[in-house]
């Protein structure tokens, strides 16, 4: 007798038009005679139950000096589906409020699995499943999650309707979420002791290409670009519609703070701290929220570096940002952008988070109207501003006091635990590398009452 069902796995059969028929089996006690496997799923039940004799087998003889092993399952006691565990799991994610997206992505992911190995036990996975799973994704039709025709395709036929239709492959990005998706997943099911290893544990990143591609578009801003977005008369013009368009690409260029970061402040992050006018990049309770939902914020951060203090950069209080801070709070709205939604998720009732969606869309358009090539948006602003401060020779940790980026730690229980850094000190260091920083432009300057109509009464407003 031998443990090594490899080959017989491989003899499973792939589809229901294949069969394997098995005169005799026999393993210790265990005698099984004229067997017949028509499908997949007989298979791997019958693969079941060998590999658990097998086991039982071995572990009984095994045993030395009244040393006992764990019993194994009992004969043919099935191991979980797939299904039950991806809705664990999902709900695990839920439970770790991580954001809606990550869940969305993950679900996803999990569901192509589904629908490439079946409703199989989470244990008879393995890394065929993936490959042909990659071979989907290469090949997936349209609407592969959603339509419910393409659901009740087997892989192999909607591979070979993907290539019949000729779709593009995904891309290299794409496939690469897929995969870290998977890990993690089964990596979850590996710490709970679903599963005894990961099917993806031979699945490694894709090597980052080092080929530089002709169309794809420099993110940073020359001193020309900056001009041309704050040219005083092609400016005033599109972002005298709305508060947010006015005020939002200044603080972006002067802060390098995140689009989120920028559209999500309220009037209670623009505060003295120090002595100094400063933006604070935080999440706080929203007053209206804690309810069936749970909610608390509709602010959201993109992790624990990014909660931080900047301070308002000279150009910023001459261009007015103090004056418009007090027409917004004789307005009573808690927020600096009023016009800018967060939107809600249909199917949970919470906040997407997401105030930067409809200024995304209007400043590239804007941008596109400049003659700007697709890509350069409001993250130029980030990009500019780190790499000016580290051509002025602003250390990497002064600027991500900026920026938010996290810093490499050699020690991260020192750093995290024992180094309090001195707020005072923490101001200086900001001041003196935003002093280095001077771009070449000349910024409209903000009248009190310039958005009277807008934040007047009757104006529409979100929360």
């Amino acid at each position: 007798m031998t443990s090594d069902l490899s080959n017989f796995n491989r003899k499973i059969p792939l589809s229901t038009t294949d069969s394997l028929q098995i005169s005799s089996i026999k393993l210790g006690k265990l005698e099984l005679k004229d067997v017949v496997v028509n499908s997949r799923q007989a298979g791997i039940q019958l693969y079941e139950i060998l590999q658990l004799t097998i086991q039982q087998l071995e572990n009984s003889r095994r045993r030395r000096n009244s040393t006992r092993f764990p019993d194994t399952l009992p004969i043919a006691s099935p191991a979980r589906r797939l299904s039950e565990e991806v809705a664990d799991y999902l709900a695990d994610m839920s439970r770790r409020a991580l954001q809606d997206t990550t869940i969305k992505a993950a679900a996803r992911s999990l569901k192509i699995l589904q629908m490439t190995c079946g409703d199989i036990p989470a244990s008879m996975i393995d890394h065929r499943h993936i490959h042909q799973m990659w071979d989907l994704l290469r090949s997936s039709p349209p609407s592969l999650t959603t339509d419910p025709v393409l659901q009740r395709m087997t892989a192999e036929q909607l591979i070979a309707l993907g290539k019949k239709l000729n779709v593009p492959a995904p891309a290299v990005a794409t496939l690469e979420l897929h995969r870290r998706m998977l890990t993690t997943f089964f990596q979850a099911l590996v710490n709970t002791k679903a599963i005894p290893h990961s099917p993806m544990s031979a699945f490694r990143p894709v090597k980052a290409s080092l080929l530089e591609s002709s169309k794809s578009v420099e993110r940073l801003l020359s001193t020309a670009d900056v001009q041309k977005i704050f040219n005083r008369n092609t400016f005033a013009a599109w972002a005298s519609k709305f508060p947010h368009r006015w005020w939002a690409p200044m603080i972006g260029l002067y802060t390098g703070a995140r689009v989120n970061e920028v559209a999500q402040l309220k009037v209670t992050d623009i505060v003295q701290d120090q002595g100094t006018w400063c933006i604070a990049i935080r999440m706080t309770k929203d007053a209206d929220l804690g309810g069936s939902t749970g909610q608390q914020s509709r602010q959201r951060l993109k992790g624990k570096s990014a909660i931080r203090m900047i301070p308002v950069h000279p150009a910023l209080l001459h261009a007015g940002l103090l004056d418009f801070v007090a027409d917004i709070r004789a307005c009573g709205h808690p927020r600096l952008f009023p016009q800018l939604s967060a939107g809600v998720n249909k199917a949970t009732g919470n906040s997407n988070a997401r105030y930067s969606q409809a200024l995304v869309i209007q400043l590239s358009n804007y941008f596109k109207d400049l003659g700007f090539p697709k890509g350069v948006g409001f993250h130029g602003f980030r990009h500019t501003l780190a790499t000016e401060l580290e051509a002025a020779g602003v250390n990497e940790e002064d600027i991500a006091l900026i920026t938010g980026h996290s810093i490499s730690k050699k020690v991260p229980v020192l750093h995290s635990n024992y180094i309090h850094r001195s707020p005072k000190l923490v101001r200086e260091r900001q001041i003196a590398a935003l002093a280095k920083y001077n771009p070449s432009v000349v910024l409209p300057v903000y009248q009190r009452g310039q958005f009277k109509e807008k934040l007047g009464k009757g104006a529409k407003m979100y929360p």
